[in-house]
């Protein structure tokens, strides 16, 4: 029998188990059940939990012959006119399901991350989106909330993918201690003179992040909406734009 691959697995929409079935009726041309656990290497029993899905979706038809049923694949380029149909209905709705994207954009985007991973997925998302980020920062927080590893790791790799950080952070001994790296780590600082900062946020792209690295467990929410994004980074520039002179 062919042997079965992703790339066939994907294009035919099939488990590995149904495509085993179905290039095993393509090679018997028709033949009972029996013929096909047989041919397929599978147990009677397991192919009749899946062969009506089979038949439903195209891909094997049934026959009676002499009281027997009888199973036989449908023709490869029969899978290919399926496919074609398939994707002429999809391009008719194409405008409609267009529309309600175009809505559905416009609503913010809340999504909560619990837990020092779902932490570094949000930081992992600063990546991809390879954007600018403002923040309020706290790094004696940032130090203290986040593995030793991905503390270090993640200014370097922000860096490395030339993104800039500018920070609004609270002035401590450490925080002034960082930000003598700030030029090899692609960052620009300004202190403020204030209370512990329980919530770092970063504004990023359409999205804003606020972290709690104090709570247990640690968490985040990230929200995507332009407008939010727009509203929070103005406000952040009128602060940055009234303290004294970075140090970068």
């Amino acid at each position: 029998m062919v042997k079965i691959n992703d790339e066939l697995l994907h294009l035919l929409g099939m488990t590995d188990m149904q495509a085993k079935v179905y290039l095993a009726a393509l090679e018997l041309g028709e033949g009972t059940m029996q013929m096909l656990a047989r041919k397929s290497g599978l147990n009677r029993t397991t192919i009749y939990t899946f062969i009506d899905e089979l038949k439903n979706r195209g891909y094997i038809l049934e026959t009676r012959c002499a009281k027997r049923r009888v199973y036989s694949a449908v023709h490869p380029e029969r899978l290919v006119e399926m496919q074609k149909t398939r994707l002429g209905g999809l391009e008719r709705i194409l405008p409609e399901l267009l529309a309600i994207n175009n809505q559905s954009a416009q609503k913010p985007r809340v999504t909560f991350y619990e837990g020092i991973k779902g932490i570094e997925d949000v930081y992992a998302d600063m990546l991809r989106e390879k954007k600018e980020i403002l923040s309020y920062e706290d790094m004696d927080n940032l130090k203290a909330g986040l593995p030793e590893r991905f503390f270090n790791y993640f200014p370097k790799e922000r860096a490395r993918r030339d993104i800039l950080i500018r920070s609004i952070s609270r002035d401590t001994p450490f925080a002034r201690e960082f930000s003598n790296k700030n030029r090899g780590l692609l960052r620009e600082t300004k202190f403020i003179s204030a209370g512990e900062l329980r919530t770092d946020i970063s504004i990023y792209g359409d999205k804003v992040a606020l972290m709690d690295l104090r709570g247990s467990p640690p968490s985040c929410v990230l929200i995507e909406n332009r407008n939010l994004a727009e509203t929070l980074r103005t406000v952040w520039r009128q602060l940055w734009d009234k303290l004294g002179l970075f140090v970068g």
